[in-house]
C-alpha cells in the first residue's frame, strides 16, 4: 500500500506527483501488487474523481478519499478509516512525504497494526523543514510524536544529500537511498550553441541547497 496526500492528476503539487506515480507504475510493471490510497487534494480545489472506488490510472489501482481540510494538512477521516481496516492485507505500507495529517496519522495507524512502514520524506525531513515556517510547532510535534514514530520505520531517500540529512535527524530502523525514476527524451543529441552573450538560465524552484543549483552551475 502506498499512502500519499495527493496523486496525479494533481500536478499542481509539482515534482512529487511525478516521482511517486512513476515509482508505483514501475512496481506494477515489475509484477508487484501495488495499491495507492490518496485524497482528492488539488491545491485549494478537489479533483473531479470518483471517491472510495479503485480507479486504474496508468496501470495502478488508485483509491481517492475526500479530505475535509482544503490546506496542506489534507485531513481525510475516510482515508484513515480505510487504512485502519485494510492495513493488515499488505506486506508493507509505503508513506510518501511528511508534515501532513495523512502521512503522520497513517504511519501511526500502520504501526499500531504492526505492519512494516517505509517512509519516503520527499525532502520534508531536513534542516530546511525545521527552520522554515512553523518551525517551533514542527519541532514540538517532532519531539513528541513524529520522532518516536519514525524510529520504528524504514526511511527511503532519493539523493545522497537527503540520505545524510535524514540520518542526522532520525534514528530509524534502516535507511535506503534509491534515486527517483526519470523519463528521458527519445532524442539525446546535443547541440553546442555559440553565443556572444551571457548564458540565460531559467530555474523553476526555490533557491535552497538541496535543489542542487550549485551542481547545475558547475555542470554548465
Amino acid at each position: 500500500m502506498h499512502v500519499t496526500a495527493s496523486y496525479k492528476p494533481a500536478y499542481i503539487y509539482g515534482g512529487p506527483i511525478m516521482s511517486v506515480s512513476m515509482l508505483t507504475e514501475q512496481l506494477t510493471v515489475a509484477g508487484h501488487s501495488t495499491d495507492v490510497f490518496t485524497t482528492t487534494a488539488n491545491g485549494k480545489k478537489e479533483l473531479d474523481v470518483e471517491i472510495q472506488t479503485p480507479l486504474l490510472i496508468d496501470g495502478v489501482n488508485v483509491t481517492f478519499y475526500e479530505r475535509i481540510t482544503k490546506d496542506h494538512t489534507h485531513f481525510s477521516p475516510a482515508l484513515l478509516s480505510a487504512i485502519w481496516r485494510k492495513a493488515k492485507e499488505y506486506d508493507v505500507i509505503h508513506i510518501h512525504a511528511w508534515w501532513n495529517l495523512v502521512s503522520v496519522l497513517s504511519c501511526l495507524l500502520a504501526i499500531m497494526q504492526k505492519v512494516p512502514v517505509l517512509v519516503s520524506p520527499r525532502g520534508t525531513l531536513s534542516n530546511y523543514s525545521f527552520n522554515n515556517r512553523n518551525h517551533i510547532v514542527k519541532a514540538l510535534i517532532h519531539q513528541l510524536l513524529t520522532k518516536p514514530l519514525l524510529k520504528k520505520c524504514f526511511i527511503h531517500t532519493t539523493s545522497d544529500y537527503e540520505y545524510h540529512a535524514a540520518q542526522k535527524l532520525i534514528n530509524a530502523r534502516g535507511f535506503f537511498n534509491i534515486p527517483n525514476f526519470i523519463r528521458l527524451g527519445q532524442h539525446n543529441d546535443t547541440k553546442v550553441i555559440e553565443t556572444k552573450c551571457c548564458l540565460k538560465l531559467i530555474f523553476f524552484s526555490r533557491i535552497e541547497e538541496k535543489k542542487g543549483l550549485d551542481m547545475l552551475l558547475d555542470f554548465i
